[in-house]
C-alpha cells in the first residue's frame, strides 16, 4: 500500500490535486482542516486484506452543526480495490469526477454574514485612520491652506469645495494675502444673474419645497413688474392646492394689484390658463410646495417639462436649508434644466455657507435673494462679491463649529 499526503488551501484544490497526481479512482484515507487550508491522506495499490480492514474499521464522520446536504465529507472515499478479481471487495464510491463540487464544501450563511460585517467594519476603521493621516500629512506640508480650511470651515463651507479652493492659494503668501485669495476664488466659483425675469419676462415657474417662499416671491416679482411695466400686463397662476388658503390668498393679492390670477390643479388646466394669458408679457407661475423624493414633487416636475410651453424653472432655496438637503434638491430639480434659483429668507439664516457650497458645486446661477416679508421691496438682484461679504460678517458672530472629522473626510479617497 502506497501512502500519500496532500495539502492545498481548501477541499475543492485538494481533491484536484489527488486526481492529476492518481486518477479518479483513489481511496481517500482521511481529511482534516490544519493552519491554512486542508490535509487529505490517501491510498492506492490496495492488498485484498487491508482494503477489507479498512473498509470494515473506518466510519464516515460528520460535523455536528452542519446541515447534511452542504456538509463536507470528513470521511474516506473508497474507490474499487486494485484487484477487482479477488472474491472480497471494499464498498466503492463514485469517482471524484461524478461528485458535485458543491457537495465537497462547507459554509455557514451565519459566519459568512458575520465575517463580511467585520471587514466592512474594518475597512471603515482604515478608511478613517487613512484619511486622519492625510489631513494630518497636508497640514504639515501646507500648514496656510490648512488654516485657511479651518476658517472657510467656520463660514459653512463644506470640506470638499474648501479644500478645492485653498488647493489654488499659493504656499509662499502670508496668511492675509492667502485669506483674500481664498474669497476672491470663491467670488469666482458664484454665478449670478442680472435680474432676468423683470428685464425678460416670459412664463416663469418657481419650484421648491414646502415653506421656501416661493408664493411670496412670486409676489414680490409680480408687483415689481406691475409698478414697472402695469398691472395689465402681468399674469399669475395659481397651482398650489396643497396649503390651505393659497388660492384664495392668491387672488386677494391679485385684486390688490390689479393683476389677472388663474387657478391651475394639473398640467391640463395650466396649459388652458396658459392660453388665456397669453397677451401678459410675464406669467408667474406658483407651484405647490413638496419634498424632492414626494413622487408629486417628480410628477410635477415631469408634466412642466412635458408642457412645452416655453416655461423658464427656477429653483426657491432657503437660506436656511443644509448642506445635505441643499444639494439633494438642486440634484432632483437639475432634471428640469433651471434657469436660476432664488435664496431666500438670508435674515432667518445663522450662515449661508452650507447653502452656496451646494449652489457652487450644482453652478446653478442665483438670480435673487430674498431677506424679509415685505411686498415688493424684500427682493434683490445680488453679486457674487456682496454674498460672499454678508457670509464673512454672519460667521462673525456665529461662526459654524469646527469638525476636525469634516476635514479629514475630505482627504478621503
Amino acid at each position: 500500500m502506497k501512502v500519500k499526503r496532500y495539502f492545498a488551501a481548501n477541499m475543492r484544490s485538494a481533491l484536484d490535486m489527488i486526481k492529476q497526481d492518481q486518477g479518479p479512482d483513489v481511496l481517500i484515507l482521511s481529511n482534516r482542516k490544519v493552519d491554512g487550508g486542508v490535509e487529505l491522506i490517501t491510498a492506492d495499490d490496495l492488498t485484498e486484506q487491508e482494503a477489507a480492514r479498512l473498509a470494515g474499521q473506518q466510519t464516515p464522520k460528520r460535523r455536528p452543526d452542519a446541515a447534511p446536504a452542504l456538509a463536507a465529507p470528513t470521511t474516506e472515499i473508497a474507490a474499487a480495490p486494485a484487484k477487482p478479481a479477488a472474491p472480497r471487495r471494499a464498498p466503492a464510491a463514485a469517482p471524484l469526477a461524478a461528485l458535485d463540487p458543491q457537495e465537497l464544501l462547507w459554509t455557514d450563511a451565519s459566519v459568512v454574514g458575520q465575517m463580511r460585517e467585520e471587514l466592512n467594519n474594518l475597512k471603515g476603521l482604515l478608511e478613517s485612520q487613512l484619511s486622519g493621516l492625510a489631513w494630518s500629512e497636508f497640514g504639515s506640508r501646507h500648514p496656510l491652506r490648512a488654516r485657511l480650511m479651518r476658517v472657510l470651515g467656520q463660514l459653512g463651507i463644506c470640506p470638499a469645495l474648501a479644500r478645492q479652493v485653498v488647493e489654488n492659494v499659493p504656499d509662499e503668501l502670508d496668511y492675509r494675502a492667502g485669506w483674500h485669495r481664498a474669497l476672491a476664488l470663491l467670488v469666482m466659483r458664484i454665478a449670478t444673474r442680472d435680474d432676468p425675469i423683470i428685464r425678460h419676462a416670459g412664463r416663469v415657474a418657481l419650484l421648491g419645497p414646502t415653506g421656501v417662499g416661493k408664493s411670496t416671491a412670486v409676489s414680490k416679482l409680480a408687483a415689481r413688474y406691475a409698478l414697472k411695466y402695469g398691472a395689465e400686463k402681468v399674469g399669475l397662476v395659481s397651482m398650489d392646492d396643497r396649503r390651505i388658503g393659497a388660492h384664495q390668498q392668491m387672488k386677494a393679492f391679485g385684486r390688490l394689484i390689479g393683476v389677472a390670477v388663474h387657478v391651475a390643479r394639473d398640467a391640463a388646466e395650466l396649459g388652458h390658463a396658459l392660453v388665456e394669458l397669453k397677451g401678459r408679457s410675464l406669467v408667474l407661475i406658483d407651484t405647490p410646495g413638496a419634498a424632492p423624493q414626494d413622487s408629486r414633487y417628480q410628477e410635477l416636475a415631469r408634466s412642466l417639462k412635458d408642457l412645452n410651453a416655453d416655461i423658464d424653472c427656477y429653483t426657491v432655496l432657503s437660506a436656511t436649508t443644509d448642506y445635505l438637503t441643499a444639494t439633494k434638491l438642486l440634484k432632483v430639480n437639475a432634471e428640469l434644466a433651471p434657469a436660476g434659483c432664488l435664496l431666500t429668507k438670508l435674515d432667518e439664516a445663522a450662515t449661508l455657507g452650507p447653502c452656496l457650497s451646494a449652489i457652487i458645486e450644482s453652478a446653478l446661477p442665483i438670480a435673487y435673494t430674498s431677506a424679509g416679508q415685505r411686498v415688493p421691496d424684500d427682493l434683490d438682484t445680488v453679486t457674487a462679491r456682496s454674498l460672499i461679504e454678508r457670509t464673512v460678517e454672519m460667521a462673525k458672530s456665529t461662526p459654524a463649529p469646527r469638525d476636525t472629522g469634516s476635514f479629514e473626510r475630505a482627504f478621503s479617497a
